[in-house]
């Protein structure tokens, strides 16, 4: 039995002392190692919550793939949480009680940088992640840091969300943030490069916010542009792979038939061949927000590619924008469950895939092979 040092900010129950958990750490690429570890506080500088549920975001799956640069392991990925408090959490402006469900914001403010001191933390100059830099929610227990308390960022969940929804409250809320960021710009269509979840909260949050305005899906699922058609997309194209220039260029084509104007396209897939595409389906003075981080970027400018995607002619004498878009702050995950439990926002049909913790590797490979859509991990047997 191994030992990690969890700390509580408040007067840690007696009985949580010295408990055993079931964790997940990531030792590098594909090597995860379920370890039965004890809970030990030692500490004032930190909170211990009980995980619920933890869903899987495409950052995990790439770094159980590949690793990332943000992680040094041994490490606990998982920063979409769901979690159950102890003990009694009182800061400046809030109150929560032992036993209450909570979502977790997962930046870690270092509130020394520009940023934080203008309360912009996920562009913290010393950043620093749950799931990433410290032990994430792939556990039965996650210890929280003080910084994320005082900033707002422990959310309680309310009463028409259940835990499993209650932990993609976090993925919506960095979907809200990117949207914040067009809200008052001027476009009259929009196109969604990718039909994840991402992709079809974003769809759901746009149909909400912009009435009247045209939006497409472009993926490569089929199943999945099927749900982004009962969303309300107003069309789908699928594009099955990067070499599907055929596609691109009907698609470029049909928009071209269509009145030139100003319009608007999200990259919310991890595919680095999808700014390709988004810059070839940019309309003079468009936008394009860059929602998600890249893999296999190397390949793509080994092959040339960067030489047509973002080609500063291109950009200068169309006047296109590109507007990057990282994670949330904690208004965005209070907007989000406001959202989630008045029913305007549904995800429930986005959870697909439920797991145990000791399946986690299973789990990530069903978020990899596109299987429905969200996998969520549920059960940890403490």
């Amino acid at each position: 039995m191994y030992n990690l040092n969890l700390y509580n900010n408040y007067n840690f129950l007696e009985e949580y002392m010295d408990k055993a958990m079931n964790a997940a750490f990531f030792y590098g690429p594909n090597n995860i190692k379920i370890k039965n570890i004890n809970i030990e506080n030692k500490s004032n500088d930190n909170l211990i919550l009980k995980v619920l549920s933890c869903s899987i975001c495409s950052y995990d799956v790439r770094t159980f793939r590949n690793g990332s640069f943000k992680i040094k392991p041994p490490i606990i990925l998982g920063h979409e949480i769901c979690a159950e408090t102890i003990d009694h959490i009182e800061g400046k402006n809030f109150r929560i009680k032992p036993n209450s469900r909570v979502s977790v914001y997962p930046v870690i403010p270092c509130f020394n940088c520009w940023y934080c001191n203008h309360s912009k933390y996920n562009l913290c100059s010393n950043l620093k992640e749950i799931g990433s830099t410290v032990n994430g929610g792939f556990a039965g227990y996650i210890s929280i840091p003080k910084k994320v308390l005082e900033i707002g960022g422990i959310i309680p969940v309310l009463d028409n969300v259940t835990n499993e929804e209650a932990s993609l409250i976090e993925p919506l809320a960095c979907c809200i943030n990117g949207i914040n960021h067009i809200k008052s710009l001027d476009f009259e269509s929009i196109f969604i490069i990718g039909d994840g979840p991402i992709g079809l909260m974003q769809l759901m949050l746009l149909k909400k916010y912009f009435t009247g305005i045209h939006i497409t899906v472009v993926g490569k699922i089929d199943h999945r542009l099927d749900e982004a058609k009962k969303l309300g997309a107003d069309s789908v194209y699928k594009i099955d792979t990067k070499h599907d220039l055929h596609t691109l260029s009907k698609i470029i084509d049909e928009l071209n038939n269509r009145e030139k104007s100003p319009n608007l396209i999200f990259v919310s897939n991890n595919n680095a061949y999808s700014l390709k595409v988004a810059f070839g389906l940019a309309n003079k003075n468009g936008k394009v927000i860059i929602f998600s981080g890249l893999k296999d970027v190397s390949s793509v400018t080994e092959n040339n590619y960067f030489n047509t995607i973002a080609d500063a002619n291109f950009v200068h004498y169309n006047q296109i924008s590109v507007i990057g878009s990282f994670s949330s702050n904690p208004e965005n995950l209070r907007e989000a469950m406001g959202l989630v439990n008045s029913e305007e926002i549904r995800i429930k049909n986005l959870i697909t895939n439920t797991f145990e913790l000791q399946n986690l590797e299973n789990a990530l490979k069903t978020s990899e092979s596109f299987e429905g859509f969200k996998s969520v991990i549920n059960k940890f047997d403490n």
